[in-house]
């Protein structure tokens, strides 16, 4: 019963949270083409949407949709893979680039300033508790 009653003020925090700036920023970040963007960003290998596609977790369909709008706007191309032709690799434009470079700035000076308001002490709990719940997680 202890454990329902605080699922259900998480359940609130985390409701409230969606309408704080620094977590919409956070949020914007860890989906659509932003996901996109900062996954090619980070993974400096070969990329296929078969790949963003089990990383987002949504259907190829909504990938290949999702980079046709990208690459319209100049953030991303696609060119067949060297070792497949029949495979597609996705890579990160220099606008694409520029855009997530700036966002990940944003956001990471905003989660520095929530952070710095938390107070070391606390900082360094709440990143432990995050890493926590993060390890439960994958190791189910």
């Amino acid at each position: 019963m202890y454990y329902e009653t605080l699922a259900d003020e998480l359940l609130h925090i985390r409701t409230n949270l969606l309408r704080v700036p620094a977590h919409q920023k956070l949020s914007n970040m860890l989906r659509g083409e932003l996901f996109v963007l900062n996954y090619l960003h980070d993974h400096d290998t070969i990329v296929h949407p078969k790949d963003l596609s089990e990383n987002l977790s949504v259907s190829t369909a909504r990938i290949a949709s999702l980079l046709k709008h990208m690459e319209e706007k100049n953030l991303i191309v696609r060119e067949p893979d060297s070792e497949d032709s029949r495979q597609i690799i996705v890579h990160l434009t220099s606008d694409g680039e520029h855009v997530i470079q700036k966002c990940k700035e944003e956001v990471l000076y905003y989660l520095a300033r929530t952070l710095e308001s938390l107070g070391p002490d606390d900082a360094r709990e709440y990143i432990r508790i995050q890493k926590k719940i993060y390890c439960n997680y994958i190791e189910k």
